[in-house]
């Protein structure tokens, strides 16, 4: 199931970034990953690692491949593949495996085996084996130094790993998804269209399905343009340039069969957002979190923000948590965003904040969004 892939590849990875911090990753080689190291925080189109390091002190960069159990051989060569992909924008990656394939067949030491005496010069590849727990993993192949100039640590456009959302609906989402199914269109066109026929006008809908307040304002019409742009592209509905992907296309096919207000449209982009968009790794680390957090930063949802944001800083989930900004918090819109999707339990009529607690998620529903194919 494609959550427990999501949910153990977080364990794992959780598990090598706290050795790493603490300076017990053995693995590592020449100190290029140093107890500063923290979640990259970019966005890539193609490859994909599921997850990915970086150290601003020593410019380094390690991309992760995670592989759940239950699979035939082919698809954890296939993983190796794509470990090596990695090597082009990163420093160095590292495969996360199941002791054995589906047919009892011992993969990781197989694949570690590969690497070490069958490629010449080795690559800069580390293989991580776990038995059940992937969160228990034992090293069956430590990282080799990289031979050559390594690249720099890939660029990002944004400060968190999570794609950024604001105010967009679902039904902007599919009115911006017909705009873009034209020839030739590309984001730049279909926003303005858009932003003219409907949101200048008071017609576009919101969450509720009711009509936003009409603006002319070119201030607004700039920074909204600007942050649907990055929503759309972080959760993977259109690329670098602007044009629709394969997921943009099938869920604009969704929603014209079904709807956009259907449960079925919104089940497919709740699972764009908490998988390509990787709101479900960060929810399951605020699930982690908020254990450690003193109950008297739990009274308000703002202060057990600011508290979740220095935790997630602490841990290296995050580079370093907004301070003297107009946003106090990186993590201030989620929520909304969460409570729109049912991914919140309710404490109230209009509240999802629970007093000396902080969030309650919704796993069931999450579940099923992450799994909804």
């Amino acid at each position: 199931m494609i959550y427990e892939h999501h949910h153990m590849a977080h364990l794992a990875t959780s598990a090598m970034l706290s050795d790493i911090r603490k300076g017990r990753a053995t693995w590592t080689v020449n100190n290029r990953l140093s107890p500063k190291t923290t979640y990259w925080q970019g966005v890539a189109d193609w490859p994909r690692p599921d997850n990915a390091f970086q150290d601003s002190s020593s410019g380094s960069s390690l991309a992760i491949e995670f592989k759940p159990p239950g699979h035939d051989k082919g698809e954890y060569v296939r993983g190796l593949g794509q470990a090596m992909t990695y090597l082009q924008n990163f420093e160095m990656s590292a495969m996360v495996l199941p002791h054995r394939a589906n047919d009892g067949y011992p993969i990781t030491a197989y694949s570690a085996d590969l690497l070490e005496s069958k490629i010449a010069p080795r690559l800069p590849i580390a293989v991580f084996e776990y038995m059940g727990d992937p969160s228990q993993l034992s090293v069956r192949l430590a990282l080799a130094p990289r031979e050559g100039k390594s690249p720099s640590i890939p660029k990002r456009d944004k400060r968190v790993f999570w794609a950024y959302w604001r105010d967009l609906s679902q039904f902007e989402i599919f009115e911006l998804l017909c705009e873009m199914d034209r020839p030739g269109a590309t984001y730049e066109r279909a926003f303005g269209k858009f932003w003219s026929k409907l949101r200048s006008r008071g017609k576009a809908l919101n969450w509720e399905q009711t009509t936003r307040k009409p603006t002319s304002s070119q201030a607004y019409f700039y920074s909204e343009k600007i942050n649907t742009n990055l929503s759309m592209r972080h959760v993977g509905l259109i690329d670098s340039r602007g044009c629709l992907t394969d997921a943009g296309y099938d869920l604009l096919h969704h929603g014209k069969i079904y709807g956009p207000s259907s449960i079925s449209y919104l089940m497919k982009l709740g699972n764009l957002i908490l998988t390509f968009g990787r709101h479900l790794e960060l929810m399951l680390w605020i699930e982690e979190k908020p254990r450690i957090v003193p109950g008297r930063h739990k009274k308000d949802a703002a202060g057990f923000l600011r508290v979740l944001d220095q935790e997630l800083e602490k841990a290296g989930i995050i580079a370093e948590a907004p301070r003297g900004m107009p946003k106090a918090t990186f993590l201030r819109d989620e929520p909304k965003l969460w409570n729109k999707l049912g991914l919140l339990m309710k404490s109230g009529a209009n509240s999802y904040f629970f007093r000396r607690e902080g969030y309650r998620f919704n796993w069931k529903t999450c579940i099923d969004m992450v799994n909804y194919m």
